[in-house]
């Protein structure tokens, strides 16, 4: 009986050490919401690149303490991809690469949660297509980043076989971001598309007017405030159809665009006037 008793304390003892480590997590994910808004509005590069690794592990620690929170496994899905496009992948793609399989599959496990598809990473072909169908604007979130990092993933890895298994799914994916809202994250789906679309040649499945109309869709959503969609309308569209006059004109705008244009992603547009800077010293490579 004894026994009993003490097996029954331990478990109660247990659970409350899991409740008060979750209610931890809800307590504090207020605060690292709060520097995450900071830090989308921060205007200064190198100070951003040095203090988001750190908030990231933060974050992962709050997982710890509530690792089915919906919340917390978009943000570090949102976090990864993005620091990997901003800061990584052009100086080390290796890396880059390994943050956007992170950062997708913690999308991956926010869906698991909160939608019925399940590991959307386990399915394929019709069983993919599918289970997107049931998903809905709740799930975006997820959907959205999980398309994004995939995607960052894909184009540093074309020589790799994997990645010819993984572009349909990826399109569809993207498909059913812009069925979602095609305005969401600042025309988000309509930016991936156009890149994924745009950075290819057609013999790799690439297509050119697709990429045009999914980045001018984009710039209309916007008002042309959102900068990174100059940025990747230049560095994939304009780079693959040889089109100069376009390239230097979209790297030019993004230049000569007010650096407050948008507040709430100052951090956004500052990265796209540095990569605008260094695409444009590269012009006479690239064409």
């Amino acid at each position: 009986m004894l026994r009993v008793a003490g097996f029954i304390f331990f478990c109660l003892m247990f659970l409350d050490s899991c409740s008060t480590q979750r209610m931890a997590a809800q307590m504090a994910f207020p605060l690292i919401q709060g520097q995450y808004i900071a830090m989308q509005e921060e205007a200064d590069i190198g100070l951003a690149a040095k203090a988001i690794p750190s908030n990231l592990k933060m974050m992962e620690g709050l997982l710890k303490g509530d690792e089915t929170s919906t919340s917390i496994l978009n943000h570090l899905a949102e976090g990864f991809c993005s620091y990997s496009f901003s800061f990584v992948e052009d100086g080390e793609p290796e890396r880059a690469s390994a943050l956007y399989q992170r950062g997708r599959d913690y999308a991956v496990r926010s869906l698991v949660e909160s939608s019925s598809v399940g590991d959307l990473l386990a399915l394929t072909g019709k069983e993919f297509q599918s289970a997107l169908k049931k998903t809905n604007v709740n799930d975006l979130p997820a959907l959205f980043w999980m398309g994004q990092c995939w995607s960052g993933w894909l184009m540093l890895n074309l020589g790799s076989p994997e990645t010819f298994a993984d572009i349909s799914r990826v399109e569809w994916l993207m498909k059913r971001n812009v069925e979602l809202d095609e305005a969401y994250h600042y025309a988000g789906p309509h930016l991936a598309l156009g890149g994924f679309y745009g950075s290819r040649t057609k013999m790799l499945g690439g297509n050119p007017e697709q990429a045009r109309l999914h980045f001018e869709r984009g710039l209309e959503l916007n008002q042309r405030k959102f900068l990174l969609i100059q940025l990747i309308y230049a560095k994939t569209y304009a780079v693959q159809s040889q089109d100069k006059e376009l390239f230097e004109r979209l790297l030019k705008e993004i230049l000569e665009s007010h650096s407050n244009a948008l507040p709430e992603q100052r951090l956004a547009n500052e990265v796209a006037k540095q990569k605008a800077r260094n695409l444009l010293d590269m012009a006479d490579e690239l064409f």
